[in-house]
């Protein structure tokens, strides 16, 4: 990678070594760095990634949402890009762009006709549960015994499957997409229930040959789509297993090709092409037995799609062990899983939280394995396959009512489920939701579909910031939507509670919500990405009402106007240019200079001067996203007059107390010393870093 500023650092100083630059990996003076993350080849789409925190993105992808195809073309035209494909439906567009996707999306989310400009973000994928043993017992009955095999899940006991199959609750004319690694098209539980169609979003491509989708699928590491889609569907023929909806259809959609590592997931925006391309072919439910994505962006907009179109979304909670949001599980509409055992109990992996709506058989569960790893069946667990049966009781539903909401198929699932089971013998609770998923119930509750839940509601919240320049888009601004009369941290209050991240117009969108009375709270931007003072941010407090029926097309509106501090998208650094050492800014002992920005040239190092005495201890800090708040995960340097560095720092503190850089040094020698201030990413060479938002201040003084 070119890297000029450092370039400039080693040519103007001659004796500096490029290699002494990059040793702070592993000489912190104080504190220590985590090791760097180089880009390397993806698996699956043989592009660049690069990583930045937690973040892990295709180098050169830029996802955006765009209002029009000239907003779009104008886009395009602006950064230098091209327009790689896009999702009309949703109106979501894939950039290649020149340099690092994560700094030019900070100057494409300013860009007059876009919504949001994303990195191409890779998911990681739902973390597999630690072995949990095997049911020995779970043949003890007759009643578990379904085909050839003993399926505890769906006796009387669990999901009562028989008692809705006699009443007519099979699933037929119901069509399922299985968002996964690839499923299987072949295996004799899951052929005869094959759409006929199978898709790979990155390739594009439609599959309707078995042959060829399984020549092409293969592979040691692609299973979990066919254990998925065998507890949804798997037909009931008398042999092996038998699936919870055995007359519906299901299609494969490839987000995870599994073809060299089980995790090598598609990114975000391949994701949502595979959502859209599902509904658009007919899908009733999307199972998505993964996690690891985020609020807002392409994945959700496709999720809403779907949602308008009357499809219902299924996720699985996690296997995180904790109570915690995880995505996509926690967008507003979703209907997430959590997992049970044999004896009905909340497994212990199970992820839990508010959003989670009701739970089914999650640990060791009897699906089908894929015949290129030699067919048969296996005990599996994790919420990854709770997630499918309750894709399965869902298609049930729109069998019996192919009008329904997904709002209204979620609320059916959750008045008839087992409420007994859980903390909270009588209802909700975070650990399994409403309950114990009871398809039976389903069969005897639903008779007719007048007897449906009320409609859902979709709601806008529409932000705007008006601060001493006038009025600006509320943009990355904080919605919350919380039922009257919730009892915050009580475990078995059912009351519903949404989350949402405004995009650049300042909207906040929630689809297929619980109609009802809401208390509305919104901030302003966040402060821990773009910094700022609390009173800069501004907040919001009042009711808002989602009425049944209300749609994606025509939702419920509230305009919110706050007095808040519109995020600076680009800032002026006032001690630019001083990228090399000769326009090095002069800093004194005992001064903090004003705010500046690592941000408005590629692998930006701002530089600056002091003079020192022979024994003078230097004390140099760097204020960033640790003090300050913002973007900046800092790096500091200090270079003697001989041009050589002789300290440097990423994370201040011994042990690490945040972000920030620190140094310190004894002067052995007088003259002029210098100070160069950068990010992690360009210091460790893991990417450019270009945020707006990446505002430092530094600070100097002499310890004695």
């Amino acid at each position: 990678m070119h890297r000029p500023s450092l370039h400039n650092l080693s040519r103007n100083f001659g004796v500096v070594a490029l290699t002494a630059l990059l040793a702070a990996c592993g000489q912190q003076t104080p504190g220590t760095t985590p090791t760097a993350v180089k880009p390397k080849a993806d698996l699956s789409e043989h592009a660049t990634v690069a990583q930045s925190g937690k973040l892990k993105y295709v180098q050169n992808e830029l996802v955006v949402g765009y209002t029009d195809q000239s907003s779009l073309n104008r886009a395009a035209s602006t950064l230098k890009a091209t327009v790689v494909a896009t999702i009309p439906e949703i109106r979501v567009a894939l950039l290649r762009v020149q340099g690092d996707s994560l700094k030019v999306s900070s100057q494409a989310f300013r860009l007059p006709g876009l919504r949001y400009a994303q990195p191409n973000q890779i998911i990681t994928g739902e973390t597999p549960p630690a072995g949990q043993g095997n049911l020995n017992a779970q043949a003890a009955s007759t009643d578990q015994i379904f085909d050839e095999l003993p399926q505890y899940a769906l006796d009387p006991r669990h999901l009562n499957a028989k008692a809705a199959w006699d009443a007519g609750l099979d699933g037929q004319g119901v069509l399922v997409a299985v968002l996964d690694d690839p499923g299987d098209v072949s295996h004799p539980d899951l052929a005869a229930n094959w759409a006929g169609k199978a898709y790979n979003p990155f390739l594009d491509k439609v599959y309707t040959d078995a042959a060829e989708w399984v020549k092409d699928s293969a592979s040691e590491f692609a299973s979990h789509g066919t254990f998925v889609a065998s507890s949804i569907v798997a037909v009931d023929d008398g042999k092996g297993i038998v699936g919870v909806a055995p007359k519906a259809k299901w299609m494969p959609v490839v987000i995870n090709p599994a073809a060299k590592t089980e995790n090598e997931f598609y990114s975000y925006f391949y994701i949502a092409r595979g959502a859209v391309w599902a509904t658009n072919n007919g899908a009733r439910v999307l199972n998505n037995s993964w996690g690891g994505g985020v609020s807002f962006g392409a994945v959700k907009d496709a999720f809403d799609y779907a949602m308008s179109n009357g499809t219902a979304v299924v996720a699985s909670m996690g296997n995180s062990y904790y109570d915690e949001y995880q995505y996509p599980a926690a967008l507003p509409g979703v209907i997430a899983s959590g997992a049970l055992d044999g004896s009905n109990r909340k497994v212990t992996f199970s992820t839990s939280g508010r959003h989670i709506s009701s739970s089914a058989p999650g640990q060791d569960t009897m699906l089908a394995n894929p015949t290129w790893l030699g067919g048969g069946h296996e005990l599996i667990s994790g919420t990854s396959f709770s997630s499918p049966y309750t894709a399965g009781v869902a298609a049930l539903v729109y069998q019996k009512c192919p009008a329904a909401t997904p709002f209204q198929v979620r609320r059916i699932l959750e008045t008839t489920a087992n409420g007994s089971i859980g903390s909270n013998p009588n209802g909700f609770d975070r650990e399994t939701g409403w309950g114990a998923l009871n398809a039976g119930n389903i069969a005897k509750t639903l008779t007719s579909c007048d007897k449906l839940p009320a409609k859902g509601a979709n709601a806008r919240i529409n932000v705007t910031y008006l601060d001493a320049t006038g009025k600006h888009p509320g943009v990355l601004g904080d919605v919350i939507l919380r039922g009257k009369g919730m009892r915050a941290g009580a475990t078995d209050d059912p009351t519903p509670m949404y989350l949402s991240t405004t995009d650049a117009e300042g909207n906040a969108t929630f689809a297929e919500i619980a109609p009802g009375e809401y208390d509305l709270y919104v901030a302003g931007s966040d402060l821990s990405i773009t910094g700022g003072k609390l009173e800069e941010r501004g907040t919001y407090v009042g009711s808002f009402t989602a009425t049944s029926g209300s749609t994606r097309v025509k939702p419920d509106l509230k305009e919110v106007i706050l007095a808040a501090t519109s995020p600076d998208f680009n800032p002026v650094d006032p001690y630019e240019p001083n990228d090399t050492p000769a326009q090095a800014k002069t800093i004194a002992y005992g001064q903090t200079t004003n705010t500046a920005y690592i941000f408005g040239k590629p692998n930006d190092l701002d530089f600056f001067k002091f003079t020192a005495a022979v024994g003078d201890q230097i004390k140099a800090e760097v204020l960033a996203m640790g003090q300050l708040g913002g973007s900046l995960d800092s790096f500091l340097f200090l270079i003697g007059p001989d041009g050589k560095v002789v300290a440097q720092n990423d994370d201040r503190g011994e042990p690490r107390i945040d972000s920030d850089s620190e140094v310190t040094y004894t002067a052995k020698a007088a003259g002029t010393y210098y100070l160069a201030v950068t990010s992690f990413n360009i210091a460790s060479d893991t990417g450019d870093d270009g945020s707006p938002f990446n505002k430092y201040q530094l600070k100097l003084t002499k310890a004695n």
